[in-house]
């Protein structure tokens, strides 16, 4: 293993993945929004996959469907042959409009740019044809990573804080991990907070008895059925004192991806203490707003004789949930990952 962070080696894991986010702007040729045929909000989501092939999407609201027979449509990527668009389109419908998607398939070697998008609505009065353009994003990338401090430098008595920060191209979710080349040891980040800058950061804390020599760095960025995963290397230095007597503290932590405005956000998990559970231990709860630096203390929690722990709070913005647990004399404190609610 490398022992200084210098590169990351990417590697597509799973399924594909749409990388264009629901979103994507659509616009008829001219850069204007489509009259005639369709009125409203339009939106696409579209990207280039890290390999096999993924399927790309464009939501129109179709005006006077029941005066509509059937909806085609192709696409043309730059230098590519046209290929068919399959929409939804349900007939019989009475309402002011209807809301459909066309569907077509994007492969790996496919450019990234605008394509030129054409949907033919056939009516009783005959067939008008509406181009639009799809700007179809470019592949998902782990551009950049680092770890600090680098080498990680172990205390006696203390817990030494770590941050991961890593620059990400077209992920809806990045998490990270920091694992022990020796098996059996690791620090779960959760997901990692992406801030105003457009960096992803997350931060943990290495115990004085956490194992000494070579760990990696796993940053992985999620979006739909794929995950890409950046390795890199860092060594972890033993305490020049060695390392004291207290009991390791590990706590989990599970909250809901989405939630409505307004809703409520149940978080909860259990706390142990070395390999059993932390009963009647009072614990912190924070929370980080999306975009922002900053935790927050919201209040405490405290575990039952099994060792868990919920609360529940009012969801008002995107953000960032996570619980510590304090130390005391005879066992180290701890941090879970931290855990992103999407409000909506």
């Amino acid at each position: 293993m490398r022992r200084r962070l210098r590169s990351l080696l990417a590697t597509a894991m799973g399924a594909a993945v749409l990388l264009g986010g629901t979103g994507t702007s659509v616009a008829d040729a001219t850069g204007r929004r489509a009259a005639g045929d369709f009125t409203g909000e339009a939106s696409a989501s579209a990207s280039v996959p890290l390999q096999n092939e993924v399927e790309g999407t464009v939501t129109l609201n179709l005006k006077n469907p029941a005066q509509v027979t059937g909806v085609t449509g192709g696409i043309e990527a730059p230098g590519r042959a046209v290929r068919t668009v399959t929409f939804d389109f349900r007939p019989g419908d009475t309402a002011d409009t209807q809301r459909i998607t066309g569907r077509w398939r994007i492969a790996a070697d496919d450019p990234a740019g605008e394509w030129k998008l054409n949907v033919a609505v056939a009516r009783d009065g005959g067939t008008s044809n509406t181009p639009f353009v799809v700007r179809v994003a470019g592949k998902q990338g782990i551009t950049a990573a680092k770890i600090t401090p680098d080498p990680v430098r172990l205390v006696t008595g203390k817990d030494v804080k770590v941050t991961v920060e890593a620059s990400v191209k077209d992920a809806s979710k990045v998490s990270a991990k920091l694992v022990s080349a020796g098996g059996g040891e690791f620090y779960d980040l959760g997901d990692l907070a992406r801030e105003s800058d457009g960096k992803y950061r997350g931060t943990t804390y290495f115990s004085d008895d956490t194992a000494p020599g070579d760990w990696a760095l796993e940053v992985y960025a999620h979006k739909g059925g794929q995950t890409l995963k950046g390795v890199a290397g860092f060594t972890v230095a033993e305490p020049v004192n060695g390392a004291s007597k207290k009991a390791r503290s590990r706590v989990t932590i599970s909250a809901p991806a989405k939630v409505a405005a307004g809703k409520k956000v149940k978080v909860s998990g259990k706390v142990y203490r070395g390999s059993k559970a932390y009963p009647r231990k009072i614990v912190e709860m924070y929370f980080k707003v999306k975009g922002t630096k900053t935790y927050k203390l919201l209040g405490f929690a405290k575990t039952t004789s099994t060792g868990r722990y919920a609360k529940t709070y009012t969801a008002r913005k995107d953000g960032y949930y996570r619980v510590r647990v304090p130390g005391t004399k005879t066992t180290g404190a701890s941090l879970s990952p931290q855990e992103f609610v999407d409000v909506r």
